[in-house]
């Protein structure tokens, strides 16, 4: 397949959003697929390549990225729409079989696009806010949508409820990177000059206090004989502040993805903050991406029950799940992993078993069945016939932009 891939960033950042979609097209180019991402330059934006974002990522991958100088820059619904309508023009999408992205504003300009569309969507829209159900249905219905690829069941359901198909719905989890070399936890310290007799707790993502990371410190006032690990600073905000009067709390910079492991690995638990306010109140952490990354790592996991990560997390089977907002529960079930070497082992094994199927090429795989089955739905109908994805590519495009296009390479 041919795919294009338009961005709504155009410089380099830290994002989860940025993440999940560099590695999601990396591993669909390792498919081989024909990937090209379009990214908006405006004013004072940097220029960039495809080799830029694998090295910042940490990924490896044959894609294109191809920058467009616009206006339209920015995450807000207006640029996006007005920046779709400039994807849709592209000389890009000419050559593409299907545009394929992470704006939601795909679902209001959808049935504008010149060619079959798929949006990727973390967020339980339909939940979140309920006036947008009819719109979401329409979108569905559009004849060039292929549909929803969602990255958790529990977001998933929300797509359902408000009258999706089923046919048009995939879950397809995250996926962690490549880990390289498992690291035994005497030598992770060793190469990152921690403490080897001092019980270490690791969280390891984003630090702001939509996080829910008070409840981390919470958590570190209650038991001051551990090292707790916060990585992942951007820079002095208020959980900076804070743990700063802590002495038993260490902020760390950003890790890059390939120093990410030996910091997992030098833990003896790795934490989810016990909070309900990244889903609840800030909606903006559906399944968080550190957990795939944690499940790698092979250690025990402390996380609160929450209905996200349930699809994932089982509680004494690959982690300790404690009630949100209840600091002295979680101190006592850290006590817990801390004090029975064999449950943090077994735990640790469970969570690296499941973490075999979450992998970004697995995902890769799943997205690629879906989007292939997905067109050969849609030729179907158009053409009164079914037929293989290699023949059906060319009338979809050509119904849809009402002139015949020559045929494009198609298939893997």
């Amino acid at each position: 397949m041919q795919i294009l891939y338009p961005l709504m960033w155009s410089r380099l950042g830290r994002q989860a959003c940025q993440e999940q979609t560099v590695n999601t097209v990396a591993a669909l180019a390792r498919r081989g697929h024909a990937v090209t991402l379009l990214m908006p330059q405006g004013a004072g934006d940097p220029g960039l390549s495809a080799a830029d974002l694998k090295t910042w990522f940490g990924v490896e991958g044959d894609f294109r990225l191809v920058q467009r100088p616009s206006r339209w820059v920015g995450e807000t619904l207006p640029t996006s729409l007005m920046w779709l309508r400039q994807v849709f023009r592209d000389p890009e999408a000419v050559a593409a079989d299907l545009l394929y992205s992470r704006i939601p504003a795909m679902l209001t300009m959808g049935q504008f696009a010149p060619l079959p569309f798929a949006t990727d969507h973390y967020r339980p829209w339909p939940d979140d806010l309920p006036a947008i159900r009819p719109l979401i249905r329409r979108a569905a219905r559009q004849r060039s949508c292929l549909g929803l690829i969602i990255h958790s069941r529990h977001a998933a359901e929300s797509y359902r409820r408000a009258g999706v198909d089923e046919a048009q719905i995939l879950v397809a989890h995250n996926g962690a990177g490549a880990t390289g070399t498992t690291l035994g936890k005497a030598d992770a310290r060793s190469l990152l000059g921690l403490p080897t007799d001092r019980p270490i707790a690791v969280y390891a993502g984003r630090i702001n206090a939509e996080k829910g990371l008070d409840q981390v410190l919470a958590l570190a006032r209650l038991r001051p004989e551990v090292l707790f690990l916060l990585v992942g600073s951007e820079g002095d905000g208020p959980i900076e502040r804070e743990a700063a009067g802590q002495d038993n709390v260490r902020v760390l910079p950003w890790a890059e993805p390939a120093s990410l492991p030996a910091w997992l690995q030098a833990a003896d638990v790795l934490l989810i903050p016990s909070s309900r306010a990244p889903l609840q109140r800030y909606r903006n952490c559906v399944l968080p991406m550190k957990l795939f990354a944690y499940l790698a790592a092979g250690r025990p996991i402390l996380a609160p029950v929450s209905p996200d990560t349930a699809e994932l997390l089982k509680h004494d089977e690959n982690a300790l799940l404690v009630p949100p907002e209840r600091p002295e529960v979680a101190a006592a079930a850290l006590d817990r992993l801390l004090g029975d070497p064999a449950l943090a082992e077994r735990l640790g094994a469970a969570a690296r078993l499941l973490s075999k199927d979450l992998t970004w090429d697995r995902r890769a795989e799943k997205v690629s069945t879906f989007l292939e089955a997905r067109l050969r739905a849609i030729a179907s109908r158009q053409t009164g016939q079914r037929s293989l994805y290699s023949k059906t590519v060319t009338p979809i495009k050509a119904t849809m932009t009402g002139a015949a296009q020559a045929p494009t390479a198609a298939g893997k």
